[in-house]
């Protein structure tokens, strides 16, 4: 006899839900485990990353309760340079508050494993680094804490805070930990003096070829790019008329880039032509008011350079003119790092593999410079001057 729908419906299902209990983290079931929670808030501004930690910690018990154990709390601050690694630098960070909350767990407690939570790409390197945590510790990602959603994973039941004592608190460890990156940055960027200021020197360049191509409508393609003393460098690409906008360009981006209250920024290029007429701008009232009056000018550019020129007459920004293909490491690395991205996307590397062409760059960029490391900083699209009459009559343009 074969089976009919009608036959189906009136089959009833059974099922008992096996035994998890096994599978709950040691010791969940009876005394409660205990979890280090560590939420981490990261800045990266003008090539230095700020990062603030906050941890909580609470027991985690069968019923549902989340107790908070009465404890100092656990914060530190950190700023470092983009050059060191920040998978180094925040694991070293976690490792050391992992450290300090050991030691204020109770020794019940510690009878079985112990949970981390704190981002998982940290923790796994953290793991990674040092095999022997396992024997006492266990991790799980910062976000499950938070799920609002019904969890299948059994291991990630005993690690949620919602609608317990220890989800009311998390709230202020986020804010903590935000607030100290943040107080890092206001006080490492703040406005010094100008006699404590500390000179940090970028060069600059542009690379321009002009083309009859119907892609580029504006007569050319452009590439900028600029190299710090330490190894930084961006670059950008954009369609352009004339190589003096793009000199003034990539002079203003490095003032985007890298100027901040504690630094002298001492931009060098090799344009005469751009280097008179930036300092006409910063000095001649007229030639500035009138560059703007012409309305061709993005609105941030405009003011971007008002804060240059201001900076320029205040002293705290410096430009000077350095001699191009002189064999000088880094106005050559900039040079090479414009010309490479003038020829993008095309001739070098196809445009969607990024990764390649700054591979190329960085290595470009410590042969010539001979700094040990290249890290790329952003460049914003919206900072392109456009030909303006002003800098047309400028007889150092022609």
């Amino acid at each position: 006899m074969g089976i009919t729908p009608a036959s189906i419906k009136k089959i009833e299902l059974t099922w008992e839900p096996p035994d998890y209990t096994s599978s709950y983290p040691a010791g969940y079931t009876q005394e409660g485990v205990a979890v280090i929670a560590i939420m981490m808030h990261t800045h990266q501004s003008k090539g230095m990353c700020y990062t603030g930690l906050s941890a909580m910690l609470y027991v985690s018990r069968e019923n549902g309760d989340r107790e908070i154990l009465a404890c100092e709390p656990i914060t530190e601050g950190r700023t470092h340079s983009m050059l060191d690694s920040c998978d180094d630098v925040h694991v070293a960070m976690i490792g050391r508050t992992i450290l300090r909350a050991w030691e204020q767990i109770p020794q019940q407690y510690k009878k079985n494993l112990v949970t981390v939570v704190a981002d998982k790409h940290y923790l796994k390197l953290l793991f990674r680094q040092f095999p022997h945590l396992k024997e006492i510790l266990e991790y799980r990602a910062l976000e499950k804490i938070l799920n609002p959603y019904e969890s299948h994973s059994l291991g990630e039941i005993h690690v949620k805070v919602l609608r317990s004592e220890a989800g009311e608190v998390v709230p202020y460890h986020l804010e903590e930990a935000s607030r100290l990156a943040h107080e890092q940055m206001d006080r490492n960027l703040a406005q010094r003096p100008l006699e404590k200021l500390e000179e940090y020197r970028v060069f600059t360049d542009c690379s321009f070829r002009s083309t009859n191509n119907k892609r580029y409508s504006k007569g050319g393609r452009m590439g900028i790019g600029g190299v710090s003393e330490d190894g930084f460098y961006f670059h950008s690409h954009y369609d352009a008329t004339n190589i003096m906008t793009g000199e003034l360009t990539a002079m203003l981006a490095a003032f985007n880039i890298f100027y901040h209250g504690g630094r002298q920024l001492i931009i060098h290029t090799d344009s005469l032509g751009a280097l008179t007429f930036l300092l006409r701008l910063a000095h001649n009232r007229w030639s500035f008011e009138h560059w703007v009056k012409e309305g061709v000018q993005n609105p941030q550019v405009i003011q971007e350079m008002t804060d240059l020129t201001t900076a320029i007459r205040e002293r705290r920004v410096l430009v000077k003119h350095v001699p191009g293909h002189t064999g000088h490491g880094l106005q050559e690395s900039s040079d090479s790092v414009s010309k490479m991205h003038r020829h993008f996307p095309g001739q070098i590397v196809e445009k969607c593999d990024m990764a390649e062409f700054n591979r190329r760059c960085e290595s470009i960029i410590t042969a010539l410079s001979g700094c040990q490391k290249a890290v790329r900083l952003m460049c914003p699209d919206w900072l392109q001057i456009r030909p303006s009459v002003v800098h047309a009559r400028n007889r150092l343009w022609k």
